[in-house]
């Protein structure tokens, strides 16, 4: 019995010791998806890594059923951060309806107020679902297992909508993406220092429309992929279309279809998918 004994307690010490031996499994790091979605002339770019799910900006109010479509396809149950980079309709429209049919860890969002019946809609379907809305002063930072989130809100209230606009830079594993709501010249002359020096892809700003400060910011950041958010009637003005050119960054059009950065394992891939 003490043989016996003894060779069962030999046998469960060498696979013990096999097993500390082995090779771990080797894992792709995490999982990361972008997606601008293609929802015309408003934005919503839906941003999942690492199982944290953030949607940036809401769109359109008749953009609702294409949201949730995108957000579907990604399996996604619960928004952990909505993200509004300020407050016109064609991008918080589907806000409200977003925070009923999800359940929705926080809202965060600019501080400033507008006379908008959307605003006032999200403000009554947070308070309905107990869910916080955050307005931001000072940076606001999320990480996850292998990146981070930032929103960067204006340093004043400049009393105007889209120069009110939040920035959000999204990084993963080093590589970072900038999406820019609506700013146009004054928030993005107070963005240019904040800039890192380069950027996978950015969300240009206020469907394609040009200023000195977005241009200076394409030279200096060099990024290898722009998305504008655009309905076919709309042209990218040429000037931005120039200093992309210059900086040798691939322009997409979400009138194209959705336009997405996903993470292979190995690096990043951008798609675009009607």
């Amino acid at each position: 019995m003490k043989r016996c004994l003894a060779a069962l307690l030999a046998l469960c010490a060498l696979l013990s010791l096999c097993a500390c031996g082995a090779a771990a499994p080797e894992t792709d790091g995490g999982t990361f998806s972008l997606d601008i979605l293609d929802t015309g002339k408003s934005d919503c770019i839906i941003v999942c890594m690492d199982g944290v799910t953030v949607v940036n900006d809401a769109a359109d109010e008749d953009d609702f059923d294409s949201i949730c479509a995108a957000l579907e396809r990604r399996g996604v149950q619960r928004i952990d951060y909505l993200v509004l980079s300020h407050y016109d309709k064609d991008h918080i429209g589907s806000a409200a309806a977003l925070v009923r049919a999800y359940p929705v860890g926080q809202i965060l969002g600019p501080d400033y107020e507008e006379d908008s019946m959307y605003l006032t809609l999200l403000k009554r379907a947070a308070e309905e679902r107990n869910t916080p809305f955050l307005r931001l002063t000072e940076n606001y930072t999320v990480k996850t297992e292998n990146g981070s989130f930032t929103l960067d809100p204006p340093d004043i209230d400049y009393g105007d909508d889209n120069n009110n606009s939040l920035v959000t830079t999204v990084t993963w594993r080093e590589t970072s993406f900038l999406l820019l709501g609506d700013a146009k010249k004054n928030r993005l002359n107070e963005f240019l220092d904040a800039a890192l020096d380069s950027y996978e892809l950015i969300k240009l700003p206020h469907h394609g429309d040009s200023n000195k400060p977005l241009l200076k910011l394409i030279a200096q950041t060099t990024p290898r992929y722009a998305a504008a958010t655009v309905s076919p009637a709309e042209e990218i003005e040429d000037k931005l279309l120039a200093a992309l050119a210059a900086a040798g960054t691939e322009v997409f059009r979400t009138d194209g279809g959705t336009v997405s950065a996903e993470w292979t394992g190995k690096g990043f891939t951008i798609i675009q998918t009607k």
